[in-house]
């Protein structure tokens, strides 16, 4: 039986520094039936050129270049022009494994499913390999979500095309920022379950510009934005979704104020910081239900008591982090 077409859609922008490296682990797949779609989102550096040379030399590949419209724009075009059975998400600065593919459609295919999520994925530390397959409720990926247990985001998932046709699903072009969970809360409305794996096939690549960005409280409004828009499509619900999308509102908070904090910003913000903090401490509760570790439940009464204290902590264990990864690279 023929291997479904595979789409597999990298959004490129300024990203010249890693896009062979991700290309590269898309053209050398165990999986041969894939299409490589890579939109170059108006990228000022050579990102797009590095893309065409590619196209030139692999028929499996396609590149489409516009002017700079944003993430959720080159997503969309990279959808309309894909002709696989199944469609997936790869970051342009992100790399995969060479059973990336093959895993994702055993697993969909094998349960019989339309939509397929991997919690596993590298990023510093490693994390255990393991064959573990669930097919969960639509109901249960949504709050796993909201609740931190399944990544937001689009990339390391993938989805039957056919379903993001029928709901008329594309990618929100006024939202910049949580627009990957918007896809995929919008996607969840259209099926009765999903399969979830756990394989760090996919890894995340840390790019030093992108984690020593000062802090943008419209990123953040968005972000907001987004959580508001994704309620306003439900047709799923339960108590566990409402209270997982109030607490991931919430955290929103804590966000903000780490932001302006480590990017030395609190006079611009003093308004804004103060707010956080007044809705952290009249919210409290949320964290101490829905966080099942102790140390976090800890971690938020210790902000509820000395949050700019922690601010600072936590910016200080950013730097740390930051500096770590630097001298890895």
């Amino acid at each position: 039986m023929k291997e479904p077409l595979i789409s597999i859609i990298v959004p490129i922008y300024n990203v010249e520094k890693y896009i062979e490296k991700c290309v590269e682990s898309l053209v050398h797949q165990n999986y041969a039936n894939v299409e490589i779609i890579l939109v170059d989102d108006g990228s000022p550096d050579n990102s797009g050129e590095i893309a065409e040379q590619y196209a030139a030399t692999n028929s499996s590949i396609k590149v489409i270049r516009q002017k700079n419209s944003g993430v959720s724009e080159a997503r969309n075009a990279g959808l309309r022009v894909a002709n696989g059975e199944y469609v997936m998400f790869v970051d342009g600065d992100d790399w995969v494994e060479p059973d990336y593919v093959s895993f994702f459609v055993q697993m969909v295919e094998t349960h019989n499913c339309e939509i397929g999520f991997n919690v596993g994925v590298f990023r510093a530390e490693k994390q255990p390999r393991t064959d573990k397959e669930n097919v969960i409720v639509a109901e249960d990926g949504i709050a796993g979500i909201y609740a931190g247990k399944y990544d937001v985001a689009v990339w390391n998932k993938i989805y039957r095309k056919s379903l993001l046709e029928k709901g008329e699903v594309l990618f929100n072009p006024e939202i910049w920022y949580g627009e990957g969970m918007l896809f995929n809360i919008e996607v969840l409305q259209l099926v009765d379950q999903l399969v979830v794996g756990c394989k760090p096939v996919y890894h995340q690549t840390f790019n030093p510009e992108s984690a020593m960005r000062k802090f943008n409280l419209e990123s953040n409004k968005c972000g907001l934005r987004s959580l508001e828009i994704q309620k306003s499509k439900w047709k799923k619900s339960n108590k566990q979704i409402e209270l997982q999308w109030k607490y991931h509102k919430y955290r929103f908070n804590l966000s903000i104020l780490n932001g302006i904090v480590r990017s030395d910003m609190l006079k611009d913000y003093s308004d804004v910081a103060k707010e956080c903090v007044s809705n952290i401490r009249k919210g409290i509760l949320l964290p101490i239900r829905c966080e099942s570790r102790v140390k976090s439940k800890l971690n938020w009464l210790c902000y509820f008591v000395a949050p700019y204290k922690m601010a600072k902590r936590a910016a200080r264990k950013h730097q740390q982090y930051v500096n770590t990864q630097i001298a890895n690279t």
